[in-house]
């Protein structure tokens, strides 16, 4: 999504920052399951998923950048 994202509506600036916020958590949970995980094969999987669901949460932080949100985003 190339297109400056300035006017963005507030409905739709809060679904991105709340489809954010669950790409990060859900993150965090695949980052904490990969840690208790002891087969390979499925460590491997559980961090594949984790690392989706970082490339999501960072294209919606850029977007969410870009339509003026960035003092809401952690990194």
């Amino acid at each position: 999504m190339q297109a400056t994202m300035r006017n963005v509506g507030k409905a739709e600036f809060m679904a991105l920052f709340h489809a954010y916020q669950s790409e990060k958590l859900c993150s965090k949970k695949y980052q904490h399951y990969a840690q208790q995980v002891q087969d390979p094969r499925l460590k491997n999987l559980i961090n594949e998923f984790n690392n989706q669901c970082q490339q999501r949460a960072q294209w919606l932080s850029s977007t969410l950048s870009e339509a003026g949100g960035s003092q809401y985003i952690s990194s």
